[in-house]
C-alpha cells in the first residue's frame, strides 16, 4: 500500500479504531474468562465487550498486541504499515520521529510488541517439501561484567562459543520446477524458494536442535543439511535426509535459499540497527521472515499484520 493511499484510509483515530474492531469480530472475540466465542455484546456508551454467558467486560485492545498499550490506534497503523511497506526495516528512532512522539522507549517497545505478533503468525505453520536447514551465527551486542573480587572482565571467547555470537537455525523450503531441456544430459529441475523459518538455539544441543525443526518442519518434508556433528540425530523423524560435507561444497550451491537468507538478514540488521542484543536478536528475524514469505502478498502485507494484531498477544 503507498503512502497516499494508506492515509486516504486511515486518515484519523476515528477510521483506524473502526477497522481494527471490524478485524477482531471477523476473526472472532474470545472471552479471557470463560473463552466463549463470538457470544458478546458490544457496549456503545462504554466502547467495552460484554460476554454474554458470565458477564465478563473487556476492552478493544483487551486480547490483541495493543493490550495495556497507552498509544493511539493511528500510531499502531502507521507503525505496522511502516514497518510491511518496503523490503527493508525502520529503526525505532525514525519510527519516533515519523510519528512526532516524545518518549523513544514505548515507540521501541511497541514495535518489539509488532514483531512478536509476527513471529506467532509464522508458528501457525510449517515447512514442507525439499527444506533447506543450517545454522548462522549472528555478531549481538554483549556487555562484559565484571569480577566483584579482581574488578576485571570476563574475556572474550573465540569462534562458536564467543559471547557476541548467537547461533540461529535458518530453515527454507523450495519446490521443484521442471523446464526445457536444452542440453542432452542437462538437468531439468530447479528449486524455488517458497517459505523461511529462523530460530535462536541457544544451546545447540541434539534436544534443542530436533524440537526446534520438529516445530517448524512437517516430518513428511525431504531434508538437505551439512553434516554438523548434532544433525544426523536430530533429523532422524525424517524419511529422506541428505548430508552434505561442506568443506567439499560451496553453501551456496548445496544450501543456496537459506544461504541467502542469511547474509540478507545479516546485512539488514547490521545496516539498520548497528547493534542488536542477544535476547532481541529473534524479534527481527521474526519481521524478516514475515515479510519474506509474504513477498508476493503487495499492499495485502499490511492487513495480514492487521489480522495477526487483532488475533495474538504480545506475552
Amino acid at each position: 500500500m503507498k503512502l497516499v493511499e494508506f492515509f486516504n484510509n486511515y486518515s484519523n483515530e476515528a477510521e483506524c479504531k473502526a477497522e481494527f474492531r471490524r478485524l477482531r469480530e471477523k476473526q472472532g472475540v474470545i472471552c479471557k474468562k470463560c473463552n466463549s466465542k463470538d457470544e458478546y455484546w458490544w457496549l456503545k456508551s462504554k466502547e467495552l465487550y460484554e460476554c454474554k454467558k458470565c458477564g465478563f467486560r473487556m476492552s478493544l485492545k483487551s486480547g490483541t498486541v495493543m493490550e495495556n498499550s497507552k498509544l493511539t490506534y493511528q500510531y499502531w497503523f502507521i507503525a505496522m504499515h511502516l514497518m510491511t511497506s518496503t523490503k527493508k526495516t525502520i529503526s525505532a528512532l525514525e519510527m519516533q520521529l515519523q510519528l512526532g512522539h516524545k518518549y523513544y522507549e514505548c515507540i521501541w517497545g511497541m514495535m518489539h510488541k509488532i514483531r512478536l505478533v509476527m513471529g506467532k503468525r509464522d508458528d501457525l505453520y510449517q515447512l514442507n517439501d525439499e527444506t533447506e536447514i543450517d545454522e548462522a551465527y549472528y555478531s549481538t551486542k554483549y556487555i562484559f561484567e565484571e569480577n566483584e573480587f579482581t574488578g576485571q572482565k570476563e574475556n572474550l571467547k573465540r569462534g562458536k562459543g564467543s559471547q557476541k555470537k548467537t547461533s540461529v537455525l535458518v530453515m527454507a523450503s523450495q519446490k521443484r520446477i521442471q523446464r526445457k531441456k536444452i542440453k542432452p544430459n542437462q538437468d531439468t529441475s530447479y528449486g524455488m524458494p517458497k517459505y523461511l523459518k529462523m530460530k535462536v538455539v541457544e544451546n545447540g544441543t541434539i534436544e534443542e536442535i530436533k524440537s526446534t525443526t520438529e516445530k517448524s518442519v512437517d516430518e513428511s518434508s525431504s531434508i538437505k543439511a551439512d553434516k554438523a556433528k548434532a544433525y544426523p540425530k536430530s533429523f532422524r523423524t525424517y524419511e529422506k535426509v541428505e548430508l552434505y560435507d561442506m568443506s567439499k561444497h560451496e553453501s551456496g550451491k548445496i544450501l543456496p535459499w537459506s544461504s541467502k537468507a542469511i547474509t540478507n538478514s545479516k546485512n539488514l540488521i547490521k545496516a539498520i540497527h548497528h547493534a542488536v542484543e542477544a535476547p532481541y536478536l529473534q524479534n527481527y528475524l521474526n519481521e524478516f521472515c514475515f515479510k519474506y514469505n509474504r513477498r508476493y502478498f503487495g499492499e495485502k502485507v499490511f492487513d495480514r499484520l492487521v489480522i495477526a494484531a487483532v488475533s495474538f498477544v504480545w506475552y
